[in-house]
């Protein structure tokens, strides 16, 4: 069983999930997931979007705008820290008010180099350019 100073319903956060910051006199910062729930994030260098921004004393934090991505920089003494876009570091308590989603640790691959020459070609014909035949494009 982990250990858990918090003593809320509390589950893992699920990719897309939408969390939202929010503070307590008791508790402090905390991210609140589906059903009102506590939502602990899964592992350290996890990344999470801005889904909606809020006003916040920090200078850096009030330049981040819905769309970026934070990374999450692991927990200080049960404290969780968060990368901006810029490198500075800040905690969960700089970020009261903001709408966060879970984004997947995956990220969509690169096309081949083939895929990207038949895009070109299908897309030439379309707009009546000459392409080049496969058998002579330099290797």
């Amino acid at each position: 069983m982990a250990l858990r100073w918090v003593p809320l319903p509390c589950h893992t956060a699920k990719i897309a999930e939408i969390m939202e910051v929010l503070w307590s006199d008791y508790y402090g910062a905390a991210l609140f997931g589906d059903d009102d729930e506590i939502a602990s994030l899964p592992h350290k260098r996890c990344r999470v979007e801005v889904v909606k921004t809020a006003e916040s004393p920090h200078r850096e934090v009030s330049l981040v705008l819905p769309g970026q991505v934070l990374r999450h920089a692991g927990r200080f003494c049960f404290l969780d820290r968060f990368a901006l876009p810029s490198g500075t570091t800040v905690g969960l308590w700089h970020l009261i008010g903001f709408k966060l989603r879970l984004l997947p640790d995956v990220i969509a691959p690169v096309p081949s180099e083939d895929a990207i020459l038949d895009w070109a070609r299908t897309r030439s014909d379309v707009l009546g350019w000459r392409s080049v035949p496969r058998d002579r494009v330099p290797r």
